[in-house]
């Protein structure tokens, strides 16, 4: 598959964005938003009525949830990206297509910026290494 350059960098940028969401992004969130000035997680008194709990946390949770749903869709699409390109990639074997295919499935985070980097952002050749057997018959 001929991908261009900026849609190399677009999947990159992507693939980024998804793996570091659950390591980088998620856990930098949930920082801001337990240690805000202003925000009384520390000191449960502040709160008179559960109501205002509901009120202070309407306006993160506004901007949070649509940004989860989006990096949802877009890991979701990702991930068929890449199991589409790896089984249409001939210049790997058949073995690597394979692992690269469950390895997007089970652990996207590992295999998914393996791959970019292996396949995606290199050009990689036409046609598969001949292997000996190919040579012999």
């Amino acid at each position: 598959m001929n991908i261009s350059k900026p849609v190399k960098i677009l999947i990159g940028i992507f693939t980024l964005l998804v793996v570091l969401y659950p390591f980088v992004i998620m856990p930098a969130f949930m920082m801001l938003f337990m240690f805000i000035p202003g925000f009384p997680f520390i000191d449960p008194q502040n709160f008179l009525n559960p109501s205002d709990m509901f009120q202070a946390m309407m306006p993160f949770m506004m901007v949070f949830y649509p940004l989860i749903m989006c990096l949802s869709v877009v890991q979701l699409g990702l991930q068929v990206f890449y199991i589409i390109h790896e089984i249409k990639n001939r210049a790997l074997t058949d073995t690597f297509r394979i692992l690269f295919a469950i390895g997007t499935f089970f652990m996207p985070y590992v295999a998914m910026p393996i791959y970019y980097f292996v396949s995606i952002w290199k050009d990689a050749p036409a046609v598969p290494p001949s292997t000996s057997a190919e040579i012999i018959s």
